[in-house]
């Protein structure tokens, strides 16, 4: 099973000490999210060792987290993304023009096989293609099949794309890779403060539909990413950021509870990536905070004991 965290690249550099709070949690593999960076409707796209990036989103610095992440026994799996508009959803980006699909493609595979051969040259037992670029893999698939074949030519690990969980069944290209993957966001609850119960009783539908679509491809399901905020409401929308409302510590524990319950006992469940961990533990998260990371809050607890089985 993978019980994994979606490692956030910070500003600095990483050491050692950066993963004993991943390891304090038995987490045993980690995501590390190399940025590319474009606008909303615009083909061109930056990415790799910008002079303004964070390192952690760099490719020195995800290269480097490699390394630092083998020392301390974790397995890893790069997952590039993009960001575009400084928050717009990537979902959205598509072009009018032949020519600018064109020109975004060619940046887009720059970008990704600079990764695929970084997981190779550190044997990384899993790579993600892509995430949450719905309009993109919805429009022209034939660009991903190819990209795809490209990528296995280099790459010798399995694969995986991150779908948004509204869209992961309009992916047109699972068939050619190993996991299903889905950013697990699905809404379970509109009330304040859901008991654990409710929240699986949220999950009940969504459950079903994704056995069955394991069943269909005779594929794994990978949530590539999955978490909920510390607030009130956070079963009603937990894609939003959680802005503006109440600290609630409890319904956050009672989410991930309920999640695995629904999910870590199931044979077509691979496990997944809780977004998200910051490598700054002591000053992340704590009772005050209302946002996705279960640092210093009850639901770190909860990480633990269900890793730690």
């Amino acid at each position: 099973m993978i019980n994994g965290v979606s490692f956030v690249g910070g500003p600095n550099p990483v050491d050692a000490s950066h993963f004993n709070s991943v390891k304090s949690i038995h987490a045993n593999y980690i995501t590390l999210m190399p940025f590319a960076y474009g606008d909303l409707g615009k083909p061109n796209i930056r990415h790799s060792n910008l002079n303004w990036q964070w390192w952690g989103e760099s490719a020195e610095g995800t290269e480097k987290s490699i390394l630092v992440a083998h020392e301390q026994g974790l397995s890893v799996m790069i997952k590039p993304q993009l960001w575009l508009d400084w928050g717009s959803f990537t979902g959205n980006q598509e072009f009018d023009s032949e020519a600018d699909w064109v020109q975004f493609e060619n940046d887009y595979r720059e970008f990704i096989m600079i990764y695929a051969e970084m997981s190779q040259k550190h044997n990384l037992p899993m790579f993600c293609i892509g995430t949450e670029l719905c309009a993109f893999a919805e429009q022209r698939p034939e660009y991903w099949k190819n990209l795809i074949s490209d990528i296995r030519r280099i790459y010798d690990g399995k694969l995986t794309y991150a779908a948004n969980w509204d869209s992961y069944k309009r992916m047109p290209f699972w068939d050619d890779l190993d996991y299903i993957g889905v950013d697990a966001y699905f809404p379970l609850n509109n009330d304040v403060s859901p008991t654990q119960e409710e929240f699986e009783e949220g999950w009940s539908k969504w459950v079903n539909q994704l056995e069955q679509y394991s069943s269909d491809y005779g594929k794994k399901i990978l949530f590539t990413e999955w978490g909920y905020r510390s607030n009130n409401y956070t079963g009603e929308k937990p894609w939003e950021t959680g802005k503006g409302q109440s600290v609630n510590l409890e319904s956050q524990s009672n989410a991930y509870r309920a999640t695995f319950n629904q999910f870590w006992n199931k044979p077509w469940f691979a496990g997944g990536f809780v977004w998200k961990w910051f490598p700054n533990h002591d000053k992340s998260g704590g009772a005050a905070d209302n946002r996705f990371t279960p640092q210093n809050k009850p639901a770190e607890e909860v990480l633990r004991q269900e890793f730690g089985q």
